[in-house]
């Protein structure tokens, strides 16, 4: 390898691992195994290898994310087949064409990987709430809104015969270990904290009752909601959840109603 080689590829190294501004010439000469003069020739000046420095970490940063999104996107299809129990990293580096090393670097184990899919479905939710909930609420007919946003939620898993109900609750069952548990308190609790936050905001507004602590009927919402799930799960031909929403709307309505008889 001819020596600007070298001093690209350890250049390309040392980006990934440290701060542009903590890189020298003289520590990629010493990596490429090249005299410091030679890299600054390479490079022509201090700031041209720092803006070279930072082409390599964005590129780097890309690769990173592509690599990330593509596991999670196999990993929420081998999940979806196989069940949490049934799938495996192995399985989930095929159908994402990478080496299993290359899911690790990203994921220390399987419940780690699945964690981040429930994390990435939940942050998306509560990028959503606050629009979905503002066209709920202004609303000329609220209940009727409600109803209509749960009747959507709901027959998306009665259309698709969705698994991933079963396969969240599947992998709830695994509470017990301590990483599982430790991870999911803490992603529920951002959940249940950024909820809290989007209500609290609507109270002031005077748009829902400020009767009700906004901690309680965040968890009290999100309970409910997935109770009904829950049970829909165990007992499809049992709970009708789409054909339950006007009771389901009513209760919630009658509960935060801003303007309901005292």
């Amino acid at each position: 390898m001819r020596s600007h080689e070298r001093v690209l590829e350890a250049s390309k190294d040392l980006a990934t691992k440290y701060p542009v501004d903590k890189i020298t010439f003289a520590d990629i000469a010493e990596l490429a195994g090249v005299h410091w003069t030679t890299v600054r020739r390479h490079f022509g000046s201090k700031e041209g290898m720092r803006q070279k420095l930072v082409d390599f970490q964005e590129l780097n940063l890309n690769h990173h994310l592509d690599t990330r999104t593509k596991i999670l996107k196999s990993a929420g299809k081998v999940f979806g087949e196989l069940g949490y129990e049934g799938a495996t990293l192995d399985i989930i580096a095929e159908d994402a064409g990478l080496t299993k090393g290359a899911v690790y670097w990203h994921f220390s184990s399987k419940g780690d990987l699945f964690i981040e899919l429930i994390n990435t479905s939940l942050t998306n939710l509560l990028m959503e709430l606050p629009s979905q909930l503002e066209q709920v609420f202004r609303s000329s007919s609220p209940e009727l809104a409600i109803s209509r946003l749960l009747h959507n939620q709901f027959k998306a898993c009665e259309d698709d015969n969705s698994q991933q109900p079963t396969l969240f609750f599947e992998f709830i069952s695994r509470r017990r270990d301590s990483d599982v548990k430790e991870k999911l308190d803490e992603v529920f609790a951002n959940l249940f904290a950024g909820t809290e936050i989007i209500l609290r905001d609507l109270q002031k507004r005077k748009l829902i009752s400020e009767e009700i602590d906004a901690k309680s009927l965040s968890i009290t919402l999100h309970g409910l909601i997935n109770g009904m799930v829950l049970m829909w799960t165990v007992s499809p031909s049992s709970v009708p959840l789409t054909q339950m929403v006007d009771s389901i709307s009513k209760i919630i309505w009658d509960g935060i109603n801003p303007k309901k008889p005292r």
